[in-house]
């Protein structure tokens, strides 16, 4: 009798160690399976369409600051959306289920730092040579002390300019959406957290979708009649906008199914419809640009065209192309005070600030954000092999 007890503890052993492994075997298939779900490399390796629409994104707002003539364009500011909904996307991808301890944290965030930072205080300076060496420069702007006085520069220097106090658009305009992502990049852990719990392919979604109905609820009630503001309004619309795309990050990870090609049509058709529109139309970027990720991030037709070289290419400079436009604009209209306008040589004037804004944009991709960004993956937490590559400082990630 010892000796069968013995053998049935050992056969029933020998079943559960079978049940386990083919347990394991299982959950490696369903791993496998999920990444296919969306046509995801199993790797997890970057995906040039979301870089491609990253670079689409910051091409519309520079146009739009250009003020060239082209409906489509006069909202170009709305490319400020795509950037929120993207950085939450992708650094959900990249760090969910490593931020665990203050290490880790920190790491996080140095690697932001040395992300957006370094480009954001060359161009800084940059404005504060031109504030002081170009006579009658700052004197053109209304309220010339808050936007170019010493408060505010701390302010940009620190990355609170948009935080409640300061002008939100004092010196480099477009950094105002730096300061609102680098408080997510603070609280970051917070919407790891906040997002991790629905566990089905369609709860995400439909949380993504209500953040978004919210901001628009919030936007109406105040009488806010579009969706391109800064300031405190800028916060509440960068914390919607980041908060879905942590969602649709998770949705993805859940098994969100290939979206069908009507999907590309819609999204398409209702960036049309608010871009040339403008006001309240503007909200309908919102479920544009999450489905627009989404597409981007699957094999679609949407994520083909902005795959295309040199797209990908315009998404690698683009948080070049972003900090430096501005400033490029805002010397030119100084040098030529107004003599150009509207005549053909306008015309021709802005498309050699196009391909200057290009040239200047590579070297300083090449000489100040690679460098940078080499420094700051050294010291990062070790991230999910992946869509890293796809964000810089605005979802540039």
């Amino acid at each position: 009798p010892g000796l069968d007890r013995l053998s049935l503890k050992f056969c029933n052993h020998q079943k559960c160690g079978r049940s386990r492994e083919r347990r394991a075997q299982l959950r490696i298939v369903q791993k496998a399976h999920l990444g296919e779900l969306m046509d995801f490399p199993r790797e997890r390796s970057n995906i040039p369409a979301l870089t491609g629409l990253r670079g689409i994104a910051a091409a519309w707002v520079a146009l739009f600051h250009l003020t060239v003539g082209i409906p489509i364009l006069r909202h170009g500011d709305l490319g400020v959306d795509v950037f929120f909904i993207l950085s939450g996307y992708v650094l959900t991808y990249v760090y969910a289920g490593k931020l665990a301890n203050s290490a880790a944290y920190f790491g996080f965030i140095r690697a932001r730092l040395a992300r957006i930072y370094p480009l954001h205080l060359v161009t800084l300076c940059v404005l504060a040579l031109m504030v002081v060496a170009l006579p009658d420069f700052a004197e053109r702007y209304p309220l010339p002390d808050e936007r170019w006085g010493f408060g505010p520069f701390l302010a940009s220097l620190l990355l609170v300019q948009n935080w409640g106090y300061f002008l939100p658009t004092s010196w480099n305009t477009p950094s105002w959406s730096l300061s609102a992502e680098w408080f997510a990049y603070l609280i970051f852990p917070l919407f790891l957290f906040a997002t991790q719990w629905p566990r089905s392919k369609t709860t995400p979604l439909v949380l993504a979708g209500s953040l978004l109905f919210v901001l628009y609820a919030a936007f109406a009630r105040k009488g806010i009649p579009t969706l391109g503001v800064e300031g405190m309004p800028g916060m509440l619309r960068m914390t919607c906008e980041f908060a879905a795309g942590c969602l649709l990050c998770r949705a993805v990870d859940n098994g969100l199914h290939r979206l069908p090609l009507v999907a590309d049509i819609v999204a398409i058709a209702l960036v049309l419809i608010a871009a040339i529109a403008g006001g309240a139309f503007t909200f309908l970027v919102l479920p544009a640009f999450a489905l627009l990720v989404l597409l981007a991030a699957q094999e679609s037709p949407t994520a083909r065209f902005l795959s295309k070289a040199p797209i990908v290419f315009l998404g690698e400079i683009s948080y070049s192309i972003y900090l430096i436009h501005w400033i490029l604009i805002q010397g030119s209209q100084w040098f030529l005070a107004g003599r150009l306008a509207g005549t053909s040589w306008q015309v021709i004037w802005n498309i050699g600030l196009v391909l200057i804004c290009i040239g200047l944009s590579t070297l300083s991709y090449l000489w100040i954000e690679q460098p940078a960004r080499a420094w700051g993956r050294a010291r990062a937490p070790k991230a999910r092999k992946g869509l890293a590559a796809s964000l810089g400082g605005n979802s540039f990630r």
